[in-house]
């Protein structure tokens, strides 16, 4: 099957360059095509229209959603220039061909990934605003020539929305096996997303995990009602990711009535496709999880880092779209890491001497195992910090964190964990990391020996000053002050444990919740029906906690559940790394950044405290400048 031919053969456009990768979802703005992370260099830029040059996108599974949306809207650029292969921009483009060629004014960009020398070249020759690009197709489309605007460098590579598929032509499918017209759309994409990929083969997978189930645009909503009105359904277990409201208690939060609508459509739409009801963006906290060595195909960035990494199980980082339709013929390519061999490290991240010298020095004398020294020492916030920069420094490699395994076996707790994957899953690129001695595939000294081998000279060590950084970042509303409008609890969703620790910290003493703080914590109903029974969700109730379901905060972006961003003074604080880096550009909020502990004292007090704080453990840390560490960060992650 050849794939869609692209209509354009020849293009010229400005260049937009970074040599940071970007996360279309939470990044980039689909209704006008701005760059609205924050922390990136093109921050304010618009990408409509331009040639586009960055490594790869990172973070988010829901890219190729943005993607689509752009292009469905005319803000798309004319052309991607990737450094690396990134199938979830290319499956944004690839939909669009496949679901909506039939629309005249959609157009689509070319998508290349020249190399690491090649794109070096690009940025060093070619940096300035206002370079020209010229892409030129040849022969079948497959080949293009890119070319700057005199022509003296000429970089030769692949369209990869060009290539045939005539090497997976009856791989691990049966035609005549086919039931609907849904699945053979399916099986297209999979196999031009595997062909993209490098692979030449398809696997079976066990189960699925859909992150396509959000609305943020027309384009996701008929995409998916699509696929059920041609008669298509999932051949594995497949769970759902949250989608954009609570399906039940829409109008008692004020969700403005068509967006509700158009989420639960794109709901349904999924549940017809004979997905479970479980709507959690947190699957591993759900009942029948995937084993060490399971094949499985997962999107939401925050449970593919987890599940590769804590689990041991296997799935790329998939796009959305992408998900369904390998839940509808249950395969996928057989790339990535679903290889042993791609499944090793190429950095090492060194936190040794860190922990050793700035971090355990200042629990000496403390009593570990006492709950109230986990909750006040602010340990929490320790781990989303190191997850977001050490997504950062491993700059898309899969890293071996060193040093983690030096603190007390009860602060890496599963929790911590599942802290410090989503904030990984927000910077980085890779769909795993190892942490030596603490997860699955890095607990043997020889293989973490043969890990640190294969890593060759590659090696980071993280020092006070960058992890200062990286928390400042987080932190961004820190000038802003100490006010706080809302809590933020449950990115990803609260498992019970945190519900249980949530419980212990409220009831430290018998301060009630400040009148003008909102709490508002999401999690899967799974969870909350176990906290139901076990009267954790009503004595948090009582405090004046306030539960969301079936949703989550990188998709409750407007009042009231959120504070209106014409409110100068108002702040959310957040215990979430994830959360505290998307969600300045989702909401144009000021985002305070702290532990569980100390998110409670704000809802107590009305104000942030340094106190039980990782930051008020580390003294050192107060004696930093904000302006100068987010500078020196953004230097760093350049």
């Amino acid at each position: 099957m050849p794939a869609a031919p692209i209509t354009t053969s020849s293009i010229t456009g400005e260049a937009l360059y970074s040599n940071i990768g970007i996360s279309f979802w939470g990044g980039i703005d689909p209704l006008d095509g701005k760059v609205i992370d924050q922390t990136h260099p093109l921050h304010g830029r618009c990408i409509k229209d331009k040639i586009l040059c960055i490594p790869s996108g990172r973070g988010s599974c829901t890219g190729s959603q943005v993607l689509l949306e752009l292009i469905l809207n005319g803000n798309a650029p004319r052309a991607i220039i990737l450094r690396d292969v990134d199938s979830i921009l290319c499956t944004g483009a690839v939909i669009a061909e496949e679901f909506f060629r039939d629309e005249n004014d959609v157009s689509i960009p070319i998508i290349c990934a020249v190399g690491r020398d090649n794109f070096l070249q690009l940025l060093q020759e070619n940096n300035n605003d206002a370079d020209m690009i010229t892409i030129e197709s040849q022969e079948d489309n497959t080949n293009i020539v890119i070319g700057n605007r005199n022509g003296s460098k000429k970089i030769v590579s692949r369209n990869l929305l060009a290539l045939n598929t005539h090497s997976l032509d009856g791989c691990n499918t049966d035609k005549d096996g086919i039931k609907s017209q849904a699945e053979s759309l399916a099986l297209r994409v999979v196999q031009r997303i595997a062909c993209i990929s490098g692979a030449t083969e398809l696997i079976p997978i066990t189960c699925a995990h859909i992150d396509a189930v959000t609305y943020i645009g027309r384009g996701g909503l008929q995409f998916a009602q699509k696929l059920a009105k041609l008669g298509g359904k999932v051949k594995v277990p497949t769970t759902l990711n949250s989608q954009s409201t609570d399906r039940r208690r829409w109008k008692q939060l004020g969700v403005d009535e068509t967006l509700a609508t158009n989420a639960n459509s794109v709901g349904d739409a999924y549940l017809e496709l004979g997905c479970e009801m479980s709507f959690t963006c947190a699957p591993y906290l759900l009942p029948n999880i995937p084993s060490k060595g399971d094949d499985i195909m997962w999107g939401e960035s925050n449970a593919v880092v987890f599940s590769n990494s804590v689990l041991g199980a296997r799935t790329e980082k998939y796009a959305d779209y992408f998900d369904i339709c390998a839940a509808i013929t249950g395969l996928v390519p057989k790339a990535g890491v679903h290889l042993d061999e791609n499944r090793m490290p190429s950095i090492i991240i060194d936190v040794a001497d860190f922990i050793k010298n700035h971090l355990l020095e200042e629990f000496q004398g403390e009593t570990i195992d006492d709950e109230s020294f986990v909750y006040r020492s602010g340990i929490d916030s320790f781990f989303p910090t190191m997850g977001w920069l050490s997504g950062n420094l491993s700059d898309g490699c899969i890293p071996l964190i060193l040093g983690f395994d030096l603190l007390p076996e009860p602060l890496v707790s599963r929790d911590n964990l599942k802290a410090f994957s989503a904030a990984f899953g927000t910077t980085g690129t890779s769909p795993l990391f190892h942490m030596a001695h603490i997860t699955p595939e890095a607990m043997c000294s020889d293989v973490i020996d043969q890990m640190i081998d294969s890593c060759g000279e590659m090696r980071i060590e993280v020092t006070k000053e960058a992890f200062v950084q990286a928390y400042m970042m987080l932190d961004s509303g820190r000038e802003s002050g100490d006010d706080i409008s809302l809590i933020s609890l449950g990115n990803p969703h609260l498992s019970m444990e945190e519900l249980k620790n949530l419980c212990d910290i409220i009831s430290l003493d018998d301060r009630p919740k400040h009148e003008h703080v909102k709490v508002i914590a999401t999690l899967g109903r799974h969870v909350q029906a176990k906290g139901d029974q076990l009267g954790y969700t009503k004595r948090l109730e009582e405090f004046g906690v306030q539960f969301i379901n079936d949703t989550c905060w990188c998709m409750l972006l407007d009042p009231p559940i959120v504070p209106s961003s014409t409110t100068p003074s108002a702040k959310i604080m957040t215990n979430s790394g994830k959360y505290a880096h998307y969600g300045p550009g989702l909401t144009n909020c000021n985002i305070r950044f702290g532990s569980m502990y100390q998110c409670i004292e704000a809802a107590k007090n009305g104000k942030l405290k340094s106190d039980g704080g990782i930051s008020s453990r580390l003294g050192w840390m107060r004696h930093f400048s904000t302006h100068t560490m987010i500078r020196n960060m953004r230097r760093i992650i350049k």
